[in-house]
């Protein structure tokens, strides 16, 4: 009875051993089956992953190509506008230089005429009547000592002598009277003077008690009678805008004999 027992004891474990076993091989190959997926799966997303950068670093360079070929149409024109500049500064420089060429012939004709000018201005200021000599003198000075300076235009230097020229021409036109010093005899007095236009030039003391008229065709001064002198100290006190305007009566300059 008890070998009875222990043989179905087998036989039935026998049995579910046989029904076992298949169940625990389709789990191991489920298993396999699943860790083959997750590889797979893992597999897949690296490949989408690099897929994915290629992908980024093709639109990256696709829009670099697409800046750089802006980029490239920018530098054209811009290359383009920079040649035309190019191309009318050196215009603009070939007719500075003929400017600067014209200018250096203009110097060579002009500053042998303003020359001239100051020269001729000087011999006028010797020859005219002798008033203000100093302040005369000084102005052609000045003239002589621009006429040798580099730093200044041809324009500026012709501007000063015109306007020397003009200062010149409004001594033949004013009626003036101021004080001075008088040379006469080796000695030296102050005196006033009167000037209208280039017409007459008088001197008289500063008592009143001597007076005289410059005969410029003799280069010598022509002492006044008393009564000529009262009439020139009115004419004085005119001039200095101590009385009022009125006629008088003053001796002229004889005039210059052509022969």
């Amino acid at each position: 009875m008890y070998s009875f027992i222990l043989r179905n004891f087998f036989k039935l474990c026998i049995i579910h051993l046989f029904f076992i076993f298949p169940v625990i091989t389709w789990a191991d190959s489920l298993n396999q089956t699943e860790k083959l997926v997750l590889i797979n799966h893992k597999m897949a997303n690296q490949s989408q992953q690099r897929i994915n950068n290629i992908e980024n670093e093709t639109n990256t360079m696709r829009a670099k190509y697409l800046d750089n070929e802006r980029l490239s149409d920018v530098n054209e024109a811009y290359n383009y506008q920079v040649s035309l500049m190019v191309d009318s500064q050196e215009h603009e420089l070939a007719d500075l230089n003929l400017q600067l060429q014209s200018i250096e012939e203009t110097e060579v004709a002009v500053l042998p005429m303003l020359s001239r000018m100051v020269e001729t201005l000087g011999k006028f200021v010797a020859e005219d009547l002798p008033f203000l000599n100093d302040e005369r003198q000084k102005r052609l000075s000045k003239l002589d000592e621009l006429l040798l300076r580099a730093d200044v235009s041809v324009a500026e230097k012709y501007r000063q002598i015109l306007e020397a020229y003009m200062v010149e021409v409004q001594y033949g036109r004013t009626f003036e009277a101021y004080s001075g010093q008088l040379e006469q005899l080796n000695s030296n007095r102050q005196v006033y003077y009167l000037r209208l236009g280039r017409t007459a030039f008088y001197y008289q003391a500063l008592n009143g008690q001597e007076s005289g008229l410059w005969q410029h065709s003799i280069k010598q001064w022509q002492i006044l009678t008393q009564e000529q002198g009262l009439t020139l100290r009115k004419a004085i006190q005119i001039a200095q805008q101590q009385q009022v305007p009125s006629l008088i009566d003053l001796p002229l300059p004889m005039l210059e004999s052509n022969s």
